[in-house]
């Protein structure tokens, strides 16, 4: 390969990626997160039952996490840049939009529908883009990138609650919607899909001098072996991966929607579950950003492991949450666990499949295990209307990530025949 000329510049710009990858997330996520804070003052407003409001989320979750194999091809061909511009026009929008809804429907299309599809793109945008930057320190990166998510679920509910106290939750929500749109409409003209295309390769090396030796690390990246998402799908480790992460994701936001209303049907003020929604979200960026490291030491498969035994304790424990102090007990442990969970998906899907097609091959799998967290809060709603107990999608939680346990060690990387 032609020798390439080096500057810092580039040498760091990896490192900027991820940073603004950093901040992406951190505003997407964090307003995603803030749906929880609006529940209350949606159904104080228009006395819509709790069904309908998680049916309206369900619906997000389950178009942005279908759209991630579609997203996740266009990613790979024609980069993130055009792909961000045109979710975050579709995000900013579909939120800002809340504030003029009358109906249940018009939730269902505002945001189940409209926001959800700018929600794909954020995403399907951010990980992958790291894969294909990092090998050696990917786990490290893709943790440093997904903390901010963690550090948008810290921030941005909290302040969506003082705005909803000091100005009423249509003009919040505006005034969030706009937010997010100006981010990430900003920050997409700086992001460049792979590090070749300013003559890098992965953590900031230069390509090898014609005839010279080369390093450990370029061994790694000539010889990467690398899967289209149609040959990814005819392999056992593929449906492996994929059948884990549904299990594990399949009530993970359930928690998320349903937190605040829970506590306050305890008993317990909303300042209190406002603290538990920012406990979570700070363990989740510490759960991203140091389980993202320990993967790159200690492996994919031991880190992941131990955080989805995590969720496992998590969920036995809400089962018997009582108290203040409890409820934060599970958000710090949920979100810890969550987050590493989240932020170790794409690094081992890049492990196993490649970085050159890793949109692709993470947003087919997100399409397929990701849909699975749709089910989880119109479930949790359900199960409420009926029972007046969320208990058994509790339990339902625990016992599905006992299962992704089991998947977890038959899962193995590919082999070409």
């Amino acid at each position: 390969m032609e020798q390439k000329e080096f500057s810092p510049h580039k040498f760091f710009y990896g490192w900027v990626i991820t940073g603004l990858v950093f901040l992406n997330l951190g505003v997407s996520y964090g307003a995603q997160y803030s749906f929880g804070v609006f529940f209350p003052a949606l159904i104080e407003e228009f006395k819509w039952n709790r069904q309908n409001l998680a049916g309206a989320f369900s619906l997000y979750t389950f178009v942005y996490s279908f759209l991630g194999i579609i997203l996740g091809r266009l990613t790979d061909r024609f980069g993130p840049r055009i792909v961000l511009l045109c979710g975050s026009i579709c995000l900013g929008l579909g939120i800002a939009l809340i504030s003029q809804v009358k109906a249940p429907w018009h939730l269902y299309v505002f945001y189940g529908l409209l926001a959800s599809w700018g929600m794909s793109a954020a995403y399907i945008t951010a990980s992958p883009l790291i894969v294909k930057w990092f090998i050696e320190k990917r786990g490290l990166a893709v943790g440093t990138a997904q903390s901010g998510l963690g550090v948008g679920i810290i921030i941005i509910p909290p302040v969506s609650g003082a705005m909803i106290s000091a100005l009423g939750w249509q003009q919040a929500i505006l005034i969030l919607g706009a937010s997010v749109f100006l981010v990430l409409f900003t920050t997409s003209f700086f992001l460049i899909s792979h590090p070749e295309k300013i003559g890098l390769l992965p953590d900031g090396r230069k390509p090898a001098a014609p005839g010279g030796r080369l390093s450990p690390g370029l061994e790694n990246i000539y010889q990467e072996v690398n899967w289209t998402a149609a040959e990814a799908i005819h392999t056992r480790s593929f449906w492996v991966l994929t059948a884990l992460f549904f299990c594990t994701w399949l009530l993970v936001f359930f928690p998320l929607v349903h937190m605040v209303i829970f506590a306050l049907d305890m008993g317990l003020p909303q300042k209190a579950a406002l603290v538990a929604m920012s406990s979570l979200g700070a363990s989740s960026t510490l759960g991203r950003l140091t389980m993202g490291y320990v993967s790159d030491r200690m492996g994919r498969k031991r880190t992941l492991g131990l955080n989805i035994a995590l969720q496992v304790f998590s969920w036995l424990w809400i089962l018997h949450t009582s108290s203040a102090w409890m409820l934060i007990v599970f958000a710090v442990f949920f979100g810890f666990s969550y987050g590493a969970v989240s932020s170790i998906f794409p690094s081992i899907v890049g492990d196993y499949f490649g970085r050159l097609r890793a949109a692709s091959v993470i947003g087919a799998i997100f399409t397929i295990a990701g849909v699975a967290a749709a089910f989880g809060p119109i479930v949790g709603g359900y199960i409420h209307d009926l029972t007046h107990s969320y208990r058994p999608a509790f339990l339902l939680g625990a016992l599905t990530n006992v299962l992704a346990l089991f998947l977890l060690f038959l899962s193995k990387p590919p082999h070409r025949l």
